[in-house]
């Protein structure tokens, strides 16, 4: 170790100085952090790209396995930019992904904690703790993965790299201490061949596009548009029983048997591992005769450019049937003009802060003209500004929505939009059309304000 060391500060004083600092950055030296070369680049530490969205609510902790350099990683949530906590740890005996009982290696991807056991229930091969996970899940079911007992624990003996028939197993005394960051069910372990790490701003759209897939699939679902609600699934999409075919024929039924279906959705978390992305969160479901309450997982893979539900999992913590009563003659509400035009707005908001240029450009009416732009136009003019801009932020007040009769509408707010060291503020006024019961921006109009301050 010390020849090494004394090897490669031998090298830096020789290399010219305009070669020093690539070879500190890792882009000389097999074996330097990759992530610190990447930094470079951005002038942004990365951080997990597995981690793209978990609410303060739940767990403070995230735990990411290493497998090609045997590493334990402890994220706190609040701040990916560095481990808290960083713990040696022996995989399973062969390499990649466990796909069968007895083949000795460890499973990939997004798994939770299911229990905790204490050195008197244990035998002392698996050292003074243990905390299994959920492997096989949903997901691994879904691909024909089997085999059971996947732990992380301590061993009683000498810790060697791949030496276990597929937990994950650390010192004794470094399991005693990650038993700290674990709440059962509600920690999240990644774990992976390789840690992939992603630059924040990336993994900032990223968040934003998905949270605006989430809720255009509940929305769809709860307005009971089907053919929409469809367009969120993949060819490839089957969910235990049921292929895509079956799944659309389903909803369509419970479509026309229900008048109204309400749909909340809280605590929504997003993990990716390898491409596949788990929106995992509460779902609240209820129509006048039914009401049902519990965890709902999405696994969504993208198709091309868009991203697909591949698979559908939904774990009832409460479900039952209202027994049906003589209604007493109550005066219907009236439904509300305006939702469904304050809901468009909202979506074409979302799309634009997340630049997610064909679901901005779907809430504009094939009609549409501004500027002396056409619909065609203004999409190559914002994806160009998209291309010119990291970030957007839009905060959007003083709404007003009126509605002119003969399928039209007119909304006007205030717009503040910032992108990078731009900004501008002023009056947005938005002319709306509706074609076969869907909302669509027709024209667009702006005009600078001066902003109050206080």
């Amino acid at each position: 170790m010390k020849t090494k060391r004394a090897l490669r500060l031998a090298i830096l004083r020789v290399l010219p100085w305009f070669l020093a600092p690539a070879l500190l950055a890792g882009l000389l030296w097999p074996g330097a952090p990759e992530s610190e070369a990447k930094r470079s680049k951005t002038g942004r530490k990365p951080v997990p790209a597995a981690l793209i969205r978990w609410p303060k609510s739940n767990s403070h902790y995230a735990i990411l396995v290493d497998k090609s350099t045997q590493k334990v990683l402890v994220y706190r949530t609040d701040d990916l930019t560095r481990p808290v906590k960083t713990y040696r740890c022996s995989t399973g005996e062969n390499d990649g992904p466990k796909t069968r009982q007895n083949d000795k290696k460890t499973p990939e991807g997004i798994y939770f904690f299911t229990g905790a056991y204490e050195e008197r229930d244990l035998t002392p091969i698996y050292g003074p703790r243990a905390f299994p996970v959920d492997y096989p899940n949903p997901l691994d079911r879904k691909e024909g993965k089997d085999g059971y007992g996947i732990w992380f624990h301590g061993t009683n003996r000498k810790l060697k790299p791949n030496d276990t028939n597929g937990c994950i197993a650390l010192e004794n005394g470094n399991i005693d201490d990650l038993g700290r960051f674990i709440t059962l069910h509600d920690t999240p372990t990644i774990i992976s061949s390789k840690l992939e790490m992603a630059d924040p701003v990336r993994l900032e759209k990223e968040r934003l596009a998905l949270e605006l897939l989430v809720e255009g699939w509940r929305t769809a679902w709860e307005e009971k548009r089907i053919d929409e609600y469809m367009s969120f699934y993949g060819d490839a999409y089957f969910s235990g029983e049921k292929d895509r075919k079956a799944w659309r024929e389903y909803k369509a039924r419970l479509a026309d048997k229900y008048d109204r279906i309400r749909i909340d959705i809280d605590n929504l978390r997003l993990l990716r591992h390898n491409g596949t992305v788990l929106a995992k969160f509460d779902q609240h479901y209820r129509t006048e005769s039914f009401d049902s309450r519990g965890e709902k997982r999405l696994y969504l893979h993208k198709n091309s450019e868009e991203w697909k539900i591949l698979g559908e999992y939904f774990t009832a913590a409460k479900e039952r049937v209202r027994v049906a009563k003589k209604p007493e003659p109550k005066p219907e509400p009236k439904p509300d003009p305006l939702k469904p035009i304050r809901a468009v707005i909202d979506r074409w908001a979302r799309a634009w802060e997340s630049q997610d240029i064909e679901a901005y450009i779907g809430c504009y009416d094939r009609s549409f003209r501004s500027r002396g732009m056409d619909r065609e136009t203004w999409k190559r003019h914002r994806d160009w500004l998209n291309r010119k801009h990291r970030t957007v932020r839009l905060q959007l007040d003083d709404f007003e929505i009126q509605l002119l009769g003969g399928e039209r509408a007119k909304a006007t707010f205030r717009q503040d939009y910032r992108a990078d060291d731009y900004r501008d503020y002023g009056l947005k006024e938005l002319h709306l059309i509706r074609r076969g019961g869907t909302w669509k921006i027709k024209r667009e109009k702006w005009r600078a304000l001066e902003e109050k301050t206080s």
